[in-house]
């Protein structure tokens, strides 16, 4: 059975409602560890060794935040800075990092729908392009790289049917994992 780690970075996970929907749809999977980046290291001081210990117990890595101005929250990014080292998540000699072939996940909610991420939108450009420092990160770090999950609207838009649903859709990715 394949191990999963949830790393949540979310600034108040407890107000956050699709956020928290999210968390709670796969916290009763018992190949699934929600790891509350925020809860865990409220003063950012983030224990690199013991991050990198709990990565390495795992097959599976999801990797949920919220968009802040189209990137991650400043704990998550900071957490990126500590805990992806060279010679540990990433070579420079095309040897194999401590993450290669792990299959990494990332799952973001944003505040407007859909139709500001697209080329005509007010965006003007896709989630995927607006956070591309995730597929560059996890591609140096070696990563079996999964689609992107996304949740848009959860400011703006997003009924409680269509949250529940995305809800019901991550556990079952979730729990697609433990075969």
């Amino acid at each position: 059975m394949s191990k999963v780690l949830l790393v949540v970075g979310h600034p108040d996970l407890s107000q956050s409602k699709a956020n928290k929907a999210l968390v709670d749809a796969v916290r009763d999977l018992a190949h699934v560890t929600v790891h509350d980046l925020y809860a865990t290291y409220p003063d950012f001081q983030i224990d690199a060794a013991a991050e990198q210990a709990l990565l390495a117990e795992h097959d599976v890595i999801v990797f949920q935040h919220p968009v802040f101005w189209y990137n991650t929250t400043p704990l998550f990014k900071q957490w990126q800075d500590k805990v992806f080292t060279l010679g540990w998540a990433f070579t420079m000699d095309g040897s194999a990092s401590q993450l290669a072939g792990k299959k990494a996940v990332v799952a973001v909610t944003a505040g407007v729908p859909a139709d500001h991420y697209t080329p005509e939108g007010s965006n003007q450009a896709t989630i995927e392009t607006l956070l591309g420092n995730w597929h560059a990160t996890l591609r140096l770090c070696q990563f079996d790289i999964q689609p992107m999950i996304k949740l848009y609207g959860t400011a703006f838009g997003l009924s409680d049917e269509d949250l529940a649903t995305a809800a019901k859709q991550y556990n079952e990715l979730l729990a697609s994992f433990a075969a």
